[in-house]
């Protein structure tokens, strides 16, 4: 496993090693001391994963202090266009945006720090992402940004959404927490 810098400050690229035998394939996607080199937090909360059709667009979620986390973020099968929006207030990349293709094909991922939104676009049907978060889901420090509402083109004619996804305030209208 490598974890690369971006252009932003806490987020990272991780480039995963699979092994493949007879048996199939194996991948390990959290090592403490990998972790450690990068000063990253590797003790997660909760996990959990979703499974998506492909148009699916899910996002942009975050969560609130003082339950905001780090999260950890890749695709066990199929593929997305995986997209984070920096919100915080005193980043020299606040309301810019990263997007990154997570494929099982290519074995990356991503991991995001605190103060970002982060959503995605499923490239294909049943595609499976699994997700690592350093605090545990909070509803009442749950938030989000509407996923047209910040500039990025999603190239998706009819995408398919949550309600509670639809009705998230647009981004020139939030007061960011962070």
């Amino acid at each position: 496993m490598e974890i690369k810098d971006t252009a932003f400050q806490d987020l990272y690229i991780m480039e995963y090693n699979n092994f493949l035998d007879q048996r199939g394939e194996f991948v390990k996607t959290i090592h403490k001391e990998t972790f450690l080199i990068k000063g990253l937090d590797y003790i997660f909360s909760e996990s959990f994963y979703s499974v998506s059709n492909k148009n699916v667009i899910r996002g942009m979620h975050f969560q609130i202090p003082p339950e905001d986390h780090a999260k950890l973020v890749y695709v066990v099968t199929g593929s997305i266009i995986d997209v984070i929006l920096d919100i915080r207030n005193d980043s020299p990349n606040f309301g810019k945006f990263f997007s990154i293709e997570l494929s099982a094909k290519n074995r990356k991922g991503v991991y995001i720090g605190k103060g970002f939104a982060h959503g995605f676009l499923a490239l294909e049907d049943n595609t499976t992402v699994e997700y690592h978060t350093t605090t545990s889901q909070n509803r009442e420090c749950e938030a989000g940004i509407k996923f047209d509402s910040f500039g990025y083109d999603w190239a998706v004619k009819e995408p398919i959404l949550s309600n509670r996804d639809l009705a998230f305030q647009n981004f020139s209208s939030i007061e960011s927490p962070f």
